[in-house]
């Protein structure tokens, strides 16, 4: 694999425009060679830092037109989206933790988290729950088990708090947000320019 050429991903583990652009994200860094490194944050922590809203803070306009572009992208992108399910929002920590500790575990992270995505965003299923989450690694072919009980350990707290604030440091706003050398792509809409990027490299 081409060590030169390494994307960090920003997203919320909730994120539907994440869910979005993972999969061609994946196919990105398949075709290109690329080393992904996955960076899940904390919202309640990056919106007000960076002056954003959580999305129940925002302006009904705002929140209405929201529905109407995920419809859009949706159908656009043929995946399957529930636009309000059941479980969202719900505490991010969990599952985030759950993808540093396979990231750590020096595991591809990468199915697991478009299995997480899938769970909350088309299956209606508690990307919160502690089963769920080991149901859902275990699916991905991981030892499900071992890595929540990983992810416990008060070290991924402070990774989680930590990829959260260095994530604003280098200027993150939103998700999903891609860092390719050096530079911000901001949205699963930029993912054509990230692909521009890597051919140029």
């Amino acid at each position: 694999m081409g060590t030169d050429k390494t994307i960090d991903y920003y997203f919320s583990i909730v994120s539907p425009w994440a869910y979005m652009g993972h999969a061609r994200l994946q196919d990105l860094a398949k075709r290109f060679e690329a080393r992904v490194i996955y960076h899940p944050l904390s919202s309640p922590d990056l919106f007000p830092a960076t002056g954003g809203q959580l999305l129940k803070d925002r302006a009904q306009h705002r929140k209405d037109y929201r529905l109407v572009e995920l419809a859009r992208w949706s159908k656009h992108l043929g995946i399957s989206l529930n636009l309000q399910p059941r479980y969202f929002p719900v505490p991010e920590a969990p599952a985030s933790k759950l993808i540093l500790a396979t990231q750590e575990a020096g595991l591809d992270a990468g199915p697991l988290l478009g299995a997480i995505f899938k769970a909350v965003w088309t299956d209606e299923l508690d990307a919160s729950d502690a089963p769920t989450l080991k149901k859902l690694a275990d699916g991905c072919g991981l030892d499900g088990a071992a890595l929540l009980a990983a992810s416990t350990d008060e070290s991924f707290d402070d990774a989680f708090a930590q990829t959260t604030q260095s994530a604003i440091a280098r200027g993150v706003f939103g998700y999903p947000s891609y860092i390719y050398q050096d530079e911000l792509f901001w949205g699963q809409d930029r993912l054509e320019f990230v692909e521009r990027a890597l051919s140029a490299s």
